[in-house]
């Protein structure tokens, strides 16, 4: 009975860990998504930020996403220094 809990209590952790690190790419585009979070990453600050109701632009058919739009003018004032092809 002990060896068939610590079982499952492994198995639990080790699923924790793999969704924790979990990414994907939505629609062949360059955005990031955590896929427990829903979240994406700022390409200027780095701040991880919800996809729904941020400020975006696109860039080369790419849909980037900003925290503010302090980031979103910084970005498309030089957004080849934010990208990494």
């Amino acid at each position: 009975m002990r060896k068939i809990s610590l079982g499952i209590i492994l198995i639990g952790l080790t699923v924790l860990n793999l969704k924790a690190n979990a990414s994907s790419k939505i629609d062949n585009e360059k955005v990031f998504i955590d896929s427990l979070q829903k979240k994406v990453v700022d390409p200027v600050c780095k701040m991880k930020i919800k996809s729904t109701g941020a400020k975006n632009n696109h860039y080369k058919k790419v849909t980037y996403y900003f925290c503010s739009e302090s980031c979103r003018q910084k970005f498309i004032a030089e957004p080849e220094k934010y990208i990494k092809e």
